[in-house]
């Protein structure tokens, strides 16, 4: 597998909920006794930590960073109550955190979908003397302690140069790129688009401006058939979403077209989409370790009275095309081979997140 990968941690608990693993018994064996040092205001020992996860939306791809919160909650013996507006509108989502904020939460995480309209409420939450992490999108200019998630300007220049590869291997060395948004403006997708422009610098292709190919699914596809319609010549499709994908592979399957299919994330229907050569490449996120890992940074501070982690931590890239999708396959269809797969990963890669904060982007 063709994957960037970051680095990761040490649990604070030392019997799993979810059921250890030998490879993670054997880990934690090696931990030792976690440290007592506790400031002031870290969590009693004897007080359950309470954490409140707020997503930006609810869909396949948020399911997964629900899935990792929910684990790190089992399995480091903390509370993780995890909840996100059906459709991906930011009022909600406000409500709900302001709501989580009210249950005085141990800690908060938010993924801050749009960053500009979460500096209040994440600052709110903070003088409330709430730690507060993002994953997925950052606020920048917020309280938050800390970002994790993928660097997006470098996810576009891999999605680009892998594109290059497979259309050059198919002897299409130029033709037009269209490119969809879904939601334009938004700065994870603008950094993808402006890192995919620059992963196509010195090439022969034209890639387009980003079209508003929308958040709604069905609003999505349509917006797609509208985009192949009026670009018969093209040679590529770029999303820089998760259901750009799924909707690209059922258009391109019912036309009979021969352009190739680019874009993010690992839902079951993008890598059969692979798998079947409708799709080319689509690059992944890490949605579980977005979920995971801010959860066990909260828990590290409040129980172990660890400094808070601040600043950005990279969950790293991983790039699927059909040389590499069988690979990766089961981990995204079996939730008990992804929880295995990444406990192995987070005990080999990420056993100090302090260490691995780098300034957010941007900074």
């Amino acid at each position: 597998m063709r994957a960037k990968e970051a680095p990761n941690r040490c649990p604070v608990k030392r019997r799993c909920i979810f059921g250890v693993l030998p490879v993670i018994a054997a880990w934690l064996s090696a931990c030792g006794a976690p440290n007592q040092t506790v400031p002031p205001d870290a969590t009693p020992p004897d007080k359950r930590i309470r954490i409140g996860y707020v997503l930006h939306g609810l869909n396949h791809f948020t399911q997964v960073i629900k899935r990792g919160a929910e684990d790190a909650g089992n399995f480091l013996d903390a509370e993780v109550e995890v909840t996100g507006p059906a459709s991906f509108v930011s009022t909600e989502a406000i409500a709900m955190f302001e709501g989580m904020v009210q249950k005085k939460k141990s800690g908060l995480v938010v993924v801050p979908q749009p960053g500009e309209v979460w500096v209040v409420p994440i600052k709110e939450a903070s003088q409330a003397n709430i730690p507060v992490m993002t994953a997925n999108v950052p606020s920048l200019g917020s309280a938050a302690a800390a970002w994790f998630g993928q660097d997006e300007y470098q996810s576009g220049v891999i999605l680009a140069s892998e594109l290059k590869r497979i259309l050059r291997a198919q002897g299409k060395d130029n033709g037009k790129i269209v490119v969809g948004m879904c939601m334009p403006g938004v700065s994870v997708l603008v950094e993808r688009y402006n890192g995919f422009r620059k992963g196509m610098e010195g090439t022969r292709y034209t890639i387009t401006e980003p079209f508003d190919v929308t958040s709604e699914n069905t609003q999505n596809y349509s917006a797609w058939e509208n985009l192949v319609g009026a670009n018969p010549r093209m040679v590529g499709a770029v999303g820089l979403c998760s259901h750009d994908v799924p909707n690209l592979a059922k258009l391109k399957t019912r036309s009979g077209a021969k352009w190739a299919v680019a874009g993010y994330d690992l839902n079951v229907e993008a890598l059969d989409a692979i798998r079947s050569g409708t799709a080319q490449v689509v690059v992944g996120q890490h949605p579980y370790l977005q979920g995971y890992l801010p959860v066990l940074a909260l828990v590290q501070y409040l129980r172990e009275g660890k400094p808070l982690v601040k600043g950005w931590v990279n969950v790293g890239t991983e790039v699927i095309t059909q040389e590499n999708v069988d690979s990766i396959y089961q981990r995204e269809t079996d939730e008990t081979v992804e929880r295995k797969w990444y406990a192995d990963l987070i005990a080999k890669s990420f056993t100090d997140l302090n260490a691995l904060a780098q300034p957010l982007p941007g900074k």
